[in-house]
């Protein structure tokens, strides 16, 4: 048997959810057993599965001297020090199917919000402004031929692009990594919007700033559903060429500019909500189990290597 634990339990998951990864686990000859925060792994254990709330640091991987691989049930990564790992020989997987309908769906709910000025017509409502005759002047686009800008063509971005372009959008990508993509500054000065599915690291990390933000077109959009520390709100704030924002995440969450963020006109903010659904704890278990079948026998994961 595989010896593995697993290190928190996210606010989704029942304990009836992990007694099932437990036992589906079992069947593939993992024995899995469960840690809360305060527990410290075995060092026999050769793979750890945690959540995002878990810090996989240097001094951890360190003291696992039988560790071969750390999966995080999440979509990104940024809580495991990759390159201690890369150092320890230590493999790193994630779990992004999971989510990334979900993801994908809310980042064109929010980008749809943002071009038909949604949250500007219901706060002119709510202030018992009928504001049809503006219409020309607010000028609601329309997706049909729209220039979208993807930023993270992984996993989740290669669903975005996809979709949207299913919607009729003219979509490009930036990724450094992916053939076919676009500079960040042609991409940011030729979108009406632009989303976010990057993964955090120290090239992306404020990767929407001041600077970049000034390549972008007068009344163009900004979605984020992907990093918080991606984007510094400061810029964003003082960005006055942008006709609308809407952010899923936070650097530090809840933020603390969330009320002075809100005022905008034509903002959407929502708390980390954007990968949930009814099905999650389902569907992590089956990837959990896909990802370790994968990895038992040898073969590609489904989400990739980290």
């Amino acid at each position: 048997m595989i010896s593995a634990v697993r290190w928190g339990q996210s606010a989704y998951e029942t304990n009836a959810d992990l007694q099932r990864e437990q036992e589906r686990l079992s069947a593939l000859g993992i024995d899995l057993i469960r840690v809360s925060s305060a527990d410290v792994p075995p060092s026999e254990v050769e793979v750890m599965v945690v959540n995002s709330g878990v810090s996989v640091d240097e001094s951890l991987i360190g003291s696992l001297k039988a560790l071969r691989l750390v999966v995080t049930t999440t979509s990104g990564s940024d809580h495991v020090d990759l390159h201690a790992a890369q150092r320890a020989k230590v493999q790193v997987a994630r779990c992004p199917l999971a989510r990334r309908d979900a993801v994908v769906d809310t980042s064109i709910a929010m980008g749809l919000a943002l071009l038909r000025q949604l949250p500007s017509f219901q706060r002119a409502a709510q202030e018992g402004k009928w504001v049809r005759g503006e219409l020309p002047s607010r000028a609601p686009r329309t997706i049909r031929g729209l220039p979208v800008g993807v930023i993270g063509a992984g996993v989740i971005g290669k669903q975005a692009i996809r979709q949207w372009e299913a919607l009729g959008a003219q979509v490009s990508f930036h990724d450094p990594h992916v053939d076919g993509s676009v500079g960040l500054r042609a991409l940011m000065h030729q979108s009406a919007i632009v989303t976010l599915h990057c993964d955090l690291n120290p090239s992306s990390r404020a990767l929407i700033n001041s600077e970049t933000l000034a390549w972008m077109p007068e009344g163009s959009l900004l979605v984020n559903t992907a990093r918080g520390a991606c984007v510094d709100l400061e810029a964003v704030l003082a960005a006055r060429q942008l006709g609308g924002f809407a952010l899923d995440v936070f650097a530090d969450e809840p933020p603390a500019q969330l009320a002075r963020l809100a005022e905008g006109h034509n903002v959407v903010l929502t708390p980390h909500a954007a990968g949930f659904h009814p099905a999650m704890a389902e569907q992590v278990c089956e990837e959990l189990v896909d990802v370790l079948s994968a990895w038992l026998g040898g073969r590609e994961l489904p989400g990739g290597l980290v």
